[in-house]
C-alpha cells in the first residue's frame, strides 16, 4: 500500500496507521501516489463543489510526487486526535484537510508551479462572475466580513486549497 510513497516516508506512514489502529480507529487508506489525470479530477470535482476535501490543481500536489496519502478513521470527529499526533512526530497535517498526511519538505518543481498557476487562473477567468464571488459578497450585510460572506464560493474554496485558511 505504501510502496508509492517516497522511501523515507514509508516507516512513518506505516506507524501512522498502525497507531490509528491500535487506537480502534479502523484507519483506511483511500489515497497515495496520484497520476496527473486523477488528480485534475479530484481538482475538477473540488472546484464544482462535489468534494468536502480540497484538492490542488495538478502539479501542485503532494500525492503525485509520493509525499501524502489520505487516511479516514472511525470515528470521524478522532481525525484531529490522529492528526494531531502526526504533527507531533513532525508531519504535516491540518484541519481543513483532515485526512490528508504528509512527509515534510515537499516543494513541487517550479515546471509544476508554472503550469499549475496558468491552469489556476484560466479556470478563474471562466467562472461565472456574479454568481460565485461578487453574490456572496454582496449579502455579507450581516457577516459583516469577506471572508466570511465569500465561504463556499468557487473563489474562496480556490483561496482555501491554496493556504489562505480565513477562506476555510
Amino acid at each position: 500500500m505504501f510502496e508509492d510513497l517516497i522511501p523515507e516516508f514509508q516507516p512513518y506512514a506505516q506507524w501512522i496507521v498502525g497507531a490509528a489502529a491500535d487506537a480502534g480507529l479502523q484507519p483506511r487508506v483511500t489515497s497515495t501516489r496520484r497520476s496527473r489525470g486523477l488528480q485534475k479530477k479530484l481538482y475538477d470535482r473540488f472546484l464544482r463543489g462535489e468534494s468536502k476535501y480540497p484538492a490542488l490543481p495538478p502539479g501542485l500536489s503532494a500525492h503525485e510526487f509520493g509525499y501524502a496519502f489520505d487516511m479516514i478513521v472511525t470515528p470521524e470527529s478522532a481525525l484531529d486526535d490522529v492528526g494531531y499526533t502526526w504533527v507531533q512526530a513532525g508531519g504535516i497535517w491540518g484541519p481543513g484537510d483532515a485526512i490528508h498526511f504528509e512527509f515534510p519538505g515537499f516543494v513541487p518543481p517550479p515546471e509544476s508551479r508554472q503550469n499549475a498557476i496558468a491552469e489556476v487562473a484560466q479556470k478563474f477567468n471562466d467562472l461565472p462572475w456574479y454568481e460565485t464571488l461578487l453574490l456572496p459578497i454582496a449579502s455579507s450585510t450581516a457577516s459583516g466580513s469577506f471572508e466570511e460572506a465569500s465561504k463556499g464560493s468557487i473563489g474562496a474554496r480556490i483561496l482555501c486549497s491554496l493556504g489562505s485558511s480565513s477562506f476555510c
